[in-house]
């Protein structure tokens, strides 16, 4: 009952942070139209937009435990997810757009001089002059940015985040029998079905895995996003992936597929979440080991469980470890599943061959190729948040997400990894 109050508080802060930071655009944006037809018209559908997108919000006060996506017509699926898009776009503005404006103002005040008349008699702009007209205008274009984002977001919807890119991967372990050369194992990750994540969108992925010819599939977390509303969604895309996989004369409770929850899988309640997530043929694997045989080849996997929210993850993460550690059998590879890649900084220590992870979604917006540069957002962040990393004998690789909870993707396409063993 506390986390549902918690969730209804904060998300009624968010609202009201949201409603004063758009009125305050307004009041930007409308001193520099003239009155008239014009400015009554774009008051209105900005002031329509956004009413929208705050009814969204409070129905998430007023119902946290429904999906409001899941509960009207199929027609209005375009329309929430951008309402959302405009929210989410908003919200990345809501902090430093501020302190543009705060710096903007104190820097018109150190450069306000006096103005110079020109040796022609005529009068000439000065050079503050001419900083107060580019400033202005820059302003101005500063104020947009929340509404060029959502544009932006909302075109992401519809078209980026479509494109979807299937990467093979050739990995070596140490150890691999000659048996599992060979062996295809496809890793999705941070699919986040929800509101803008549906069925439409899940059943063209389900060819792309089909297409891959998986031996095995992995998920490495958040596979839901937000509220256990859509896990019948995500049973459904589960059931039909088990169904793809399996195999004749595969052993009763012999699974192809496995994961491990995320972050967002906890949210709501992860215990649930995990519970139907396992009725739908998908194995979670906490703190856990199996193992997949081919041939005389064996290959160990685990699975480690993302520690509850709000408290110390790093320290608990280890303690889960310590669990996995134990179940280990010394001889054959390791590959462990983990849903925050951030936690390479441990287990690269643990002569593990193999780390899968997620939870980055690569960045989304990416302006480099290259992994170590500030020209890519994650990396602000996270030390390990894209691709193929490799130290201390291990090896990490960082799936994009098949999903996403924010639509715009830059350079950065959701993803499906088929790593094949060599």
């Amino acid at each position: 009952m506390g986390r549902v109050v918690a969730f209804k508080l904060v998300v009624a802060i968010v609202a009201l942070a949201l409603l004063a930071f758009q009125f305050v655009i307004w009041k930007k944006i409308s001193a520099r139209l003239a009155e008239g037809k014009l400015l009554s018209r774009v008051r209105v559908g900005y002031w329509l937009f956004i009413g929208a997108g705050q009814a969204v919000l409070w129905f998430a006060v007023l119902y946290p435990g429904r999906g409001l996506a899941t509960t009207l017509p199929d027609w209005y699926q375009p329309l929430h997810g951008a309402l959302l898009a405009i929210n989410y776009s908003h919200l990345i503005w809501l902090l430093p757009l501020p302190l543009f404006w705060l710096l903007g103002s104190v820097y018109r005040r150190l450069r306000r001089t006096q103005s110079v008349p020109a040796a022609s008699g005529e009068k000439a702009m000065s050079r503050s002059e001419f900083l107060r007209s580019a400033l202005g205008a820059a302003a101005y274009g500063v104020n947009l940015l929340p509404a060029a984002t959502s544009v932006t977001a909302i075109s992401g919807l519809f078209l980026g985040s479509r494109e979807i890119a299937v990467m093979p991967k050739e990995i070596q372990l140490r150890n691999l029998h000659d048996d599992l050369k060979g062996l295809r194992l496809v890793q999705i990750s941070d699919i986040h079905i929800g509101n803008l994540i549906g069925e439409r969108y899940l059943n063209f992925t389900l060819g792309l895995l089909r297409d891959a010819r998986p031996d095995y599939l992995v998920v490495t977390g958040d596979i839901i996003d937000n509220n256990n509303a859509f896990l019948p969604v995500a049973g459904s895309y589960f059931a039909q992936i088990e169904a793809m996989l399996r195999r004749p004369g595969d052993k009763t409770g012999h699974s192809r597929l496995l994961g491990v929850l995320g972050n967002h899988d906890l949210i709501d309640n992860g215990i649930i979440a995990a519970q139907a997530l396992r009725r739908a043929g998908l194995r979670i694997l906490h703190n856990e080991v199996t193992i997949i045989q081919r041939g005389r080849g064996k290959l160990q996997l685990g699975g480690l469980a993302y520690p509850p929210l709000g408290r110390g993850r790093t320290a608990i993460m280890q303690s889960y470890f310590a669990e996995v550690a134990a179940q280990r059998t010394v001889g054959a590879p390791f590959v462990l599943l983990n849903h925050n890649p951030a936690d390479f900084e441990f287990l690269k220590q643990q002569q593990i061959d193999l780390v899968l992870s997620g939870h980055t979604h690569g960045g989304q917006i990416n302006f480099s190729k290259a992994q170590n540069t500030l020209l890519n957002g994650a990396h602000w962040i996270y030390r390990y948040y894209i691709d193929y990393y490799t130290e201390q004998g291990s090896q990490l690789y960082v799936n994009r997400g098949l999903g996403h909870w924010f639509p715009l993707r830059i350079n950065c396409p959701p993803e499906i990894t088929v790593i094949t063993f060599v």
